[in-house]
């Protein structure tokens, strides 16, 4: 049995003010630079954390993108695109990724072996319009397969651009 989640709001509060403090554009010599979730797994997974604290979780993963969008055309760097992924799944690892590779970005989504397999879904219904968040950027739902020996996990990875 689950225990209550306690303190939601104060780590909801917590948890959004982190996501303020990334900086982005420090590692533009590499071929990406990730941020992850900055809060426990228990707290963002729980099935007793509320549906508002989630939403507003998604809310503030979706603005940070805006804006990193936003701040990498003043940045002029040759190559540069902001893509956010939430996994519908398993929040925890949902992550905002800044490509600085094109052929890094081109074959990323490309994962089609023996162990992995991503595959675009059209008629999916929107996860950001689920939970009453709007944006103006691209959203496109990828089914993952993941096969590892004798265990199989699949889910959905939303991704925005």
């Amino acid at each position: 049995m689950l225990k209550k989640q306690r303190g939601q709001g104060r780590k909801l509060k917590t948890l959004l003010n982190y996501i303020d403090e990334f900086i982005p554009f420090e590692e533009t010599d590499g071929k990406y630079e990730h941020f992850h979730v900055p809060c426990c797994q228990s707290f963002i997974n729980s099935p007793k954390t509320r549906a508002k604290i989630k939403t507003a979780f998604f809310r503030k993963w979706i603005e940070t993108t805006e804006k990193f969008i936003e701040e990498s055309k003043i940045k002029k760097l040759p190559f540069c695109k902001v893509v956010a992924i939430i996994c519908e799944e398993d929040l925890w690892d949902s992550e905002i990724i800044i490509f600085y590779d094109k052929n890094y970005y081109d074959t990323f989504f490309t994962r089609n072996n023996d162990c992995q397999t991503w595959t675009q879904i059209k008629n999916k219904n929107s996860f950001i319009k689920q939970h009453g968040v709007s944006t103006r950027l691209t959203e496109v739902c990828i089914s993952t397969k993941y096969i590892d020996d004798d265990y199989v996990y699949s889910s959905f990875m939303w991704c925005y651009n």
